[in-house]
């Protein structure tokens, strides 16, 4: 009887244990020991190093799914940004500098990438109770009187397919426009949505979620998001980046991007990031990885 008796509690006691790691998720690769990130270590809304930007947060989300902790290689999304992380090999650790981008594009030609996890257009900024308060839409904008337009202090990041939109609609001779990697470790792009707010520019076309972030902190702001227009493309989709050849981590990516995916676009939410329908052609994430 006693041994009848220790037969069953072992029996029971697999039954236990098998039960309290059967909802535990099986991934395609193998889990590194920390989830290493590729990051900017000062550009708002995405990411910095008080890890304060949506990315951030996404990151954390992601870590807590997979039971890690997340270890940050912070480097300026410049120029090199991803030959200095995520394609960068130590020989000492025997492995690379990090795994994970948060957010690249998803037709991204030096990282292969995820299936997008949200879209996002380039938007339209202005104080609203200024010479364009009362747009709603970019045709609003577009059919100002073009006394109206000259007026106008404007502002743009160049190359973008906004600053084509500008030139055809009348804002060509009053727009000055910037780069978007200006080599300044401490700029970043959000900054020109300060000067709109302190009226140094009457209207700037920016990426979306730097719009749509920084005027959800201050409500003197409007925001319209730009719809495409024929072969003027302004909506774009957002993947993760990973290393090409690493079809098994981005598979594993992918399932607690999909398991993640009411958190996530909480996350989005709550820093104001519009996230848009297709307006364009749909994108999917690159599979020549």
């Amino acid at each position: 009887m006693t041994r009848l008796m220790s037969f069953i509690s072992v029996i029971l006691l697999i039954a236990v244990s098998s039960a309290s790691f059967a909802g535990e998720p099986t991934f395609p690769s193998p889990l590194p020991d920390k989830l290493r990130v590729c990051a900017d270590p000062n550009n708002l809304p995405y990411s910095n190093k008080d890890q304060q930007g949506f990315e951030n947060k996404i990151a954390e989300q992601l870590a807590q799914y997979f039971h890690l902790d997340v270890e940050y290689v912070w480097f300026p999304q410049r120029m090199g940004f991803i030959r200095n992380t995520l394609k960068n090999y130590s020989d000492e650790t025997g492995r690379f500098a990090c795994d994970l981008v948060i957010g690249v594009p998803t037709q991204f030609d030096i990282a292969a990438t995820t299936k997008p996890y949200y879209r996002s257009s380039y938007s339209i900024i202005f104080k609203k109770d200024g010479p364009l308060g009362a747009a709603i839409t970019q045709q609003d904008v577009a059919a100002l009187p073009d006394t109206v337009k000259q007026s106008l202090s404007v502002a743009a990041f160049a190359p973008s397919p906004a600053v084509t939109w500008l030139r055809d609609n009348g804002f060509k001779g009053n727009t000055s426009y910037f780069r978007i990697m200006n080599g300044d470790a401490e700029d970043y792009p959000g900054k020109m949505v300060n000067r709109v707010a302190d009226g140094e520019f009457d209207m700037l076309v920016i990426w979306g979620p730097i719009a749509g972030y920084f005027a959800k902190s201050n409500p003197d702001l409007a925001v319209i998001s730009m719809t495409s227009e024929g072969s003027s493309v302004f909506d774009f989709p957002i993947s993760m980046g990973v290393r090409y050849g690493e079809r098994p981590w981005k598979k594993t990516v992918e399932m607690a991007m999909d398991a993640n995916a009411p958190q996530i676009a909480m996350i989005l939410n709550d820093f104001g990031v519009p996230v848009v329908e297709a307006s364009s052609a749909p994108l999917s994430g690159d599979d020549d990885d």
